[in-house]
């Protein structure tokens, strides 16, 4: 016989994933759409290009920014911090759980699944519907309304993409999007293993899970050419300010002249 309180539970939790919107997690997403409507930001990925140097830069421009994962690990090097926090990996989250719960940011999103499904809670976080994307469908499958969805597509930078899109920013900077690991899957399905290649800024970034990951950077690029179009059909441009970068699905740009168009737009809306 199931336990009433387990019973209660389980309704409560269906009912919060079917009606998501209706909910205290779905009503704060509501609030925030279109928040920043036509500001820029920058989404942080994790790759060895990544300095404290450009961290510090955003920073003393108090540029908003999205960072994902293990970031804490350069927190140390620099006064920086993320705007907003997202990991969409459950088994990472579940893994480095007190790190998230101690990082001085206000906004972590989280999926709402890793609560209800695996237990796992986050301190503070802004729990949102992860809706996983499967290589066979179609390339719309990007979510411009958060309130229903976000949806998972080979990589957190691409729900990073989606939640600011959501929020109003049409002016997005990838930073520290090396696209390139020790160990990938190509886009024709062969695996190449390099061990001269560095995955991330910092040593030790992953031990604990580093020889058992394999990156399929064959669908993250076809998912990343998926967004460049659907943000082009929106008017949303998304380009890659990374120093150093094997992707080739977005428009690059100096990480400077990024910095400088921010504040240059600043300056325009101020007067």
């Amino acid at each position: 016989m199931i336990h009433p309180l387990l019973s209660i539970q389980a309704h409560t939790q269906t009912f919060m994933l079917r009606h998501f919107r209706h909910t205290h997690y779905g009503r704060y997403m509501a609030k925030i759409h279109n928040s920043h409507l036509g500001e820029s930001c920058f989404v942080i990925g994790n790759g060895p290009s990544l300095t404290a140097e450009d961290l510090t830069t955003l920073h003393e421009k108090n540029i908003d920014c999205f960072a994902v994962n293990r970031i804490f690990k350069i927190f140390p090097q620099t006064a920086w911090r993320p705007t907003y926090y997202v990991s969409t990996d459950a088994v990472l989250v579940r893994d480095i759980l007190d790190d998230v719960n101690a990082m001085p940011v206000e906004h972590k999103f989280i999926p709402l699944q890793n609560k209800y499904y695996l237990g796992i809670k986050v301190k503070g976080a802004h729990y949102f519907i992860r809706n996983d994307v499967r290589t066979n469908d179609p390339p719309e499958k990007f979510s411009l309304d958060c309130t229903k969805q976000v949806n998972i597509r080979g990589t957190v930078t691409i729900a990073c993409i989606q939640l600011a899109i959501h929020m109003g920013y049409r002016h997005i900077y990838l930073l520290g999007v090396d696209h390139n690991f020790d160990k990938i899957i190509t886009e024709d399905g062969e695996i190449i293993i390099d061990p001269s290649v560095k995955n991330y800024f910092c040593e030790g970034y992953d031990d604990d899970v580093q020889n058992e990951v394999q990156h399929d950077i064959g669908w993250t690029t076809k998912s990343y050419r998926d967004v460049r179009h659907f943000c082009g059909d929106h008017g949303i441009e998304v380009l890659n300010a990374t120093r150093k970068t094997k992707l080739d699905a977005f428009g690059t740009i100096a990480f400077e002249e990024a910095v400088s168009r921010i504040e240059t737009d600043r300056e325009r809306k101020a007067t």
